[in-house]
């Protein structure tokens, strides 16, 4: 479990199903952050099993009332390469009721700090659908540089999306 002054972050549990389940029937949490689809309980518990298999998903939840309100998650890029298992993406998501407090710089500084100096990473990605300019600018206030966008259209008809691309390097997190 990661913590901070106002947050810990910890594992998905099978209980979080009704939150993973409201999250998954949003418009909102679809197209501002690329959330999954749930259309009942049961999928949404499928969906607590998988993100309960990843090592570094994580709810973010209130310490004043233990309430969950986000889920922000570090995955691997690759693993062909030395150079790419020491890299992670991030993702994230804040529930929108509790946007505008500060709680996901909190906790993705938290991530990121347990990125560079537990997990040894070297660079730490993120992408945003080019049409999410608030996390863009997110982003940006932490450190990242934007690198590049790809037309994922491009690669298959199903995925009609263009995603920007942000890096943050470990020497300019430690200048930070």
């Amino acid at each position: 479990m990661l913590e901070t002054k106002r947050l810990y972050l910890r594992r998905v549990q099978l209980t979080d199903a009704p939150l993973l389940l409201r999250w998954g029937q949003s418009t909102y949490y679809h197209r501002t952050a690329g959330f999954e689809t749930y259309l009942d309980l049961a999928a949404a518990k499928v969906g607590c099993q998988q993100y309960a298999t990843r090592p570094n998903s994580y709810l973010i939840c209130l310490r004043r009332n233990h309430r969950a309100i986000g889920l922000v998650e570090l995955y691997k890029r690759g693993m062909a390469t030395a150079e790419l298992r020491q890299t992670s993406e991030l993702g994230f998501l804040l529930d929108q009721a509790f946007s505008g407090h500060g709680y996901m710089t909190e906790a993705i500084q938290r991530v990121l700090k347990f990125a560079f100096r537990q997990m040894q990473q070297t660079e730490v990605w993120a992408g945003t659908f080019t049409s999410n300019v608030k996390s863009q600018s997110f982003l940006t206030r932490l450190g990242f540089h934007y690198q590049y966008c790809v037309d994922y259209s491009q690669l298959s008809a199903q995925l009609a999306f263009q995603e920007k691309y942000y890096l943050l390097k470990r020497h300019d997190w430690l200048k930070l």
